[in-house]
C-alpha cells in the first residue's frame, strides 16, 4: 500500500498544522506566524514530495474575517490566508478547502450556541481530537492544533474512501 500523506491546517492565528501519515500523526505544530515561517514548515514536512509511493494531500479550512472584525484585523487574516494559499499552490500542487461544518459533521460535533459557550465547545473538540489518537500524541494536542488534526483526518478517511471506491 502507497504511504498517504495529509496534512490539515486551522488557519487562524490561533491555529494549527498537523501532518499523519496513513492515519497517524507526524507532526503537530501552531500555525507558523510569517510567511516565511510557513515555507520553511512545508519544506520541513519534506514538500514537494518526490519521493515514490507517498501521495500527499493539503486540506486547510474554509474561514474567513468575521464582520466583528477590525478592518485592520480582516485584511491581516486575508493577507495571511492568501500567503498560505500561495505556499501550499507552489511547493504541494494545489490543496482541498473545507468547510468547518464538513470537517465537524464527520465528527459529529455541532454546538449548541443557547447551552455551549464557544471556549467549552473548543474545549469539546480537543476532547474529541484525543480521542482519535494515540495516548502519547493526545498530550500533544492543544486548543490551538486540535482543529488542524481533526481536519488533516477528515481529509484522510475522505482519500481512503475514495481510494477504496475505485478498487
Amino acid at each position: 500500500m502507497d504511504k498517504i500523506f495529509v496534512v490539515g491546517i486551522d488557519p487562524g492565528k490561533q491555529g494549527g498544522i498537523v501532518s499523519i501519515t496513513n492515519g497517524k500523526i507526524s507532526t503537530i505544530d501552531d500555525m507558523p506566524k510569517t510567511p516565511d515561517e510557513l515555507w520553511d514548515h512545508f519544506l520541513y514536512l519534506g514538500f514537494p514530495h518526490q519521493l515514490e509511493g507517498i501521495k500527499s494531500y493539503v486540506f486547510i479550512e474554509q474561514v474567513h474575517s468575521m464582520p466583528t472584525d477590525g478592518v485592520r484585523a480582516a485584511f491581516t487574516f486575508g493577507y495571511n490566508t492568501g500567503q498560505l494559499h500561495l505556499c501550499v499552490n507552489r511547493l504541494c500542487n494545489g490543496f482541498t478547502s473545507v468547510l468547518p461544518s464538513k470537517w465537524m459533521d464527520h465528527f459529529n460535533l455541532k454546538r449548541d450556541k443557547e447551552k455551549e459557550t464557544k471556549y467549552s465547545f473548543k474545549k469539546r473538540i480537543v476532547m474529541v481530537a484525543k480521542k482519535c489518537t494515540t495516548i502519547q500524541k493526545a498530550a500533544q494536542i492543544t486548543l490551538k492544533t486540535a482543529d488542524a488534526y481533526l481536519i488533516a483526518l477528515y481529509g484522510y478517511h475522505l482519500i481512503k474512501e475514495r481510494i477504496s471506491n475505485e478498487n
